[in-house]
């Protein structure tokens, strides 16, 4: 489910937040070790405790859909589901770009897939910053109703987990007609 799962590491200090509530309002969770935990807590009065709060504490609406997004990810087991479908949409990307001379590698966690765009796919050589092409290929691909992330010259795609593979297909495609279009 987190990115520490796959790299191997326990942090001892990670706040959770915009998969909460599916980054519809403002809601976080801080989670933290045992030993860490016991430093700050004992009884109010002994002055040990890590007195914090802000606007966001509580908030009603934000707590009863971080629930409705627990309760889905418990009982739909989405994370499960996803396992195929994540392989499913990664398929998809590497049989529509994996030969593409602009495209030097697709890698993925999950759902999550980032592809790099290149001059020379074969030495892996990037565009000129100054022409800011992910951020053109963002752009065009807006126009068509998709929403990637561009990083430099990496294009994420984050699907929401709930996504459907006619959704993926769509998705795929509309990548593709954006980058041929800008990339021509």
């Amino acid at each position: 489910m987190f990115a520490c799962n796959h790299a191997g590491i326990t942090p001892d200090i990670m706040c959770i937040s915009k998969a909460l509530t599916g980054g519809y309002l403002p809601m976080s969770i801080v989670c933290t070790t045992d030993k860490i935990y016991d430093a700050f807590y004992d009884d109010y009065n002994k002055g040990k405790q890590f007195m914090h709060s802000h606007t966001y504490a509580g908030n009603p609406i934000g707590c009863a859909i971080a629930m409705a997004v627990l309760d889905v990810m418990k009982n739909e087991h989405i994370l499960e589901e996803n396992v195929e479908k994540a392989q499913y949409f990664h398929n998809a990307l590497m049989d529509t770009f994996g030969q593409h001379k602009n495209i030097g590698e697709i890698r993925h966690i999950n759902l999550i897939n980032a592809m790099e765009l290149v001059t020379d796919k074969e030495k892996k050589l990037g565009f000129d910053g100054n022409l800011r092409i992910g951020y053109e290929i963002y752009k065009k691909a807006l126009t068509h109703g998709l929403l990637l992330r561009p990083l430099g010259n990496v294009i994420y795609f984050n699907p929401p987990l709930n996504i459907a593979k006619e959704d993926l297909d769509k998705a795929v495609a509309l990548a593709k007609q954006s980058i041929d279009e800008i990339l021509k």
